[in-house]
């Protein structure tokens, strides 16, 4: 049985971990003034100290400009609308501003965390439950679209971060930490005060819309380091053929795309996106045992949203909500296919994204309704 304990320490007496710059996760942790409380298991520590941790918010102004460039990175990939042309040359206008499409809002709110603040993948330290947990990725989510904008029209907005849940699963010694981040986004008028923001965004009761547009929650998996046997035993397999989940058969809508190292970089800057699985293929081998780059996670996710929400304009429906689950990675100048049908009459669509063997990558069901 492991035992868990918080002390009153500041992180400068705790020390370091090795594989950390800071002492930030440290007091993250053990905050100053704690009291010693006993825990009984990795489990119960974990769950009772990250979702009391106070996450700072993300301010943002929604101008068109992120948008547009994401519209530009993504436009010779999807399927061609009919203002493709528009979408390409010209910059929308605050004026008459649009709202924020489908899935855009992945690129606005990126963590604002100094250099300091960033461990040696690349990755932020708000939401991790420190070592020996270094490994980081996404495992799926939930969205809520309100369908009641926000606009891009220069406008102040805010993205409230709370660690929902966690759920350490595996045996001992080689235990996963999935760490579920609920993220709302709503718009903040100049001057308003922090707990008057709170009060209108946040909801004690997960199911409650408050003020907010969108309401997003991510499942992140923390793993621990891989050994240099794991990463040389990794590698041995890197041409060995992926196990094979069947994809559903006869989907109502396929497209292809290929994700390049232009297209991850770009997805990267975007979103401020420093982990290194995304951009750099010697560390992705030599530290995460994967045979090339990862896909994002949030680019999957955006890539589904976006091609569902072009089938279904013509339908007159759009996303109401979606819940994924990422069940095999995605590699760069690896053929990906975003698919999709309806499940049922209620307005519900599977869908779904297949690697280059046919195999399911991601599995996931909207939820639709008509537009306004």
């Amino acid at each position: 049985m492991r035992i868990g304990v918080i002390v009153s320490a500041s992180a400068s007496e705790l020390g370091d971990p090795a594989s950390m710059k800071t002492g930030i996760v440290r007091s993250l942790l053990f905050p100053r003034g704690a009291q010693y409380r006993v825990y009984s298991s990795l489990s119960e520590r974990l769950r009772h100290e990250l979702p009391a941790r106070r996450l700072p918010f993300s301010y943002d102004y929604l101008h068109p400009q992120p948008s547009h460039l994401l519209t530009l990175t993504l436009h010779d990939l999807l399927p061609q609308s009919l203002d493709a042309y528009d979408a390409r040359s010209a910059l929308p206008s605050i004026a008459n501003p649009s709202p924020l499409p489908i899935g855009h809002h992945l690129i606005y709110f990126p963590p604002q965390v100094s250099l300091s603040q960033l461990l040696p993948d690349g990755t932020d330290v708000l939401h991790t439950p420190g070592e020996p947990f270094n490994r980081r990725l996404w495992a799926g989510g939930n969205v809520r679209f309100s369908g009641n904008g926000p606009f891009l029209d220069g406008s102040r907005a805010v993205c409230i971060e709370s660690i929902r849940n966690v759920a350490v699963k595996g045996r001992e010694g080689d235990e996963k930490v999935i760490v579920t981040i609920e993220r709302r986004v709503g718009t903040v008028p100049e001057g308003e005060e922090t707990p008057r923001t709170w009060d209108r965004i946040w909801q004690r009761d997960e199911a409650l819309q408050g003020d907010s547009s969108v309401i997003e929650n991510r499942d992140l998996i923390f793993m621990r380091s891989k050994t240099a046997a794991q990463i040389q035993t990794d590698k041995e397999h890197f041409d060995d053929p992926a196990r094979v989940v069947k994809a559903p058969p006869d989907p109502t809508f396929r497209h292809s795309i290929l994700p390049t190292k232009p297209l991850l970089f770009r997805f990267s800057a975007l979103t401020f996106n420093a982990h290194g699985i995304h951009l750099d293929k010697s560390y992705t081998q030599n530290n995460e045992g994967y045979r090339n780059l990862l896909v994002h996670g949030p680019l999957t996710l955006t890539l589904l949203l976006t091609v569902l929400q072009r089938h279904l304009s013509s339908l007159n429906l759009r996303i109401g909500s979606i819940e994924y689950k990422n069940l095999a990675p995605l590699f760069v100048e690896e053929q990906l296919t975003i698919c999709g049908k309806p499940k049922n009459a209620s307005g519900a669509w599977d869908v779904w994204i297949e690697g280059p063997d046919g195999g399911l990558a991601v599995r996931g069901t909207a939820q639709t309704c008509k537009f306004l």
